[in-house]
């Protein structure tokens, strides 16, 4: 009789430990649960002042030099130079937008491409026109086939995607240095990288790099959502390639690159 009460008293004692164990386990699974939530609460309201920074900082050159044009009697040269201002920071309000609703889409699984017969090399030589007028103190080189490098891709993003290498180039490295952009073609693969003379990355900020809302700590704080790198690599993944930072020794600037596959 007292062996079975023993025998009792040991399962009812491990069946309590089991639960004790269970319930240190749930315990320790909503405190992860709890800390995850602060983090992402934490996250939106870094993100919400960092809109509303982006928001106001072109909002405030176009409201004032719209009042100044507005003006009776202002000068052809008053009026044409804040008519170009305006004109430009409306532009960085709808890239804004834009970069916004492409992340909103990527969250919901509603990023689509519209793929068609795309020549690469003409991409880049049509971006570096268009970035040209707005980098004027940079210098270009272009390392392009001769000849067309076509696939099945989606003009318009994979510009986007390139264009926000450039931006990211532009940004991070000095006047008068030389950005250079170079595509090639191995047997299954385009391949396009990136090249700036900056100071380079350093190795404790590479695994932020492409997570949304994440900007590199410099010395002069740049303007910008953090949400470029993010979104050129969702447009390289969507075409089936790998967007990469390539490892350079210190000091000779840093250098994106990535493929696509050359058959759909």
């Amino acid at each position: 009789m007292q062996l079975q009460n023993k025998d009792v008293r040991d399962d009812t004692i491990c069946e309590l430990q089991n639960q004790v164990n269970e319930l240190a386990a749930a315990r320790l699974l909503l405190e992860e649960e709890v800390e995850q939530l602060k983090a992402e609460l934490e996250q939106r309201e870094r993100f919400a002042a960092m809109i509303a920074h982006e928001l106001r900082s072109p909002l405030t050159p176009i409201i004032n030099y719209a009042q100044i044009i507005s003006r009776p009697n202002q000068r052809r040269e008053t009026i044409e130079r804040g008519s170009q201002i305006i004109v430009s920071q409306s532009w960085r309000l709808a890239r804004l937008a834009k970069d916004l609703l492409d992340v909103s889409r990527l969250s919901s699984g509603q990023f689509t491409l519209k793929c068609q017969s795309c020549n690469l090399v003409k991409v880049i030589k049509d971006l570096v026109e268009q970035v040209k007028p707005v980098a004027p103190f940079h210098k270009f080189q272009l390392d392009l086939p001769g000849e067309p490098l076509t696939g099945n891709w989606d003009h318009d993003r994979l510009q986007q995607a390139v264009g926000n290498l450039v931006d990211n180039a532009i940004k991070y490295s000095d006047d008068e240095t030389t950005i250079t952009l170079k595509v090639w073609q191995t047997a299954e693969k385009a391949c396009v990288s990136v090249h700036n003379a900056g100071l380079g990355i350093p190795g404790s900020q590479i695994d932020q790099l492409f997570r949304p809302f994440s900007r590199l700590k410099t010395p002069v704080p740049q303007d910008g959502t953090g949400l470029g790198l993010f979104i050129t690599k969702s447009i390289i993944e969507a075409h089936g390639g790998e967007l990469r930072l390539e490892e350079l020794p210190e000091g000779l600037g840093t250098t994106f690159s990535f493929d696509l596959p050359l058959s759909s």
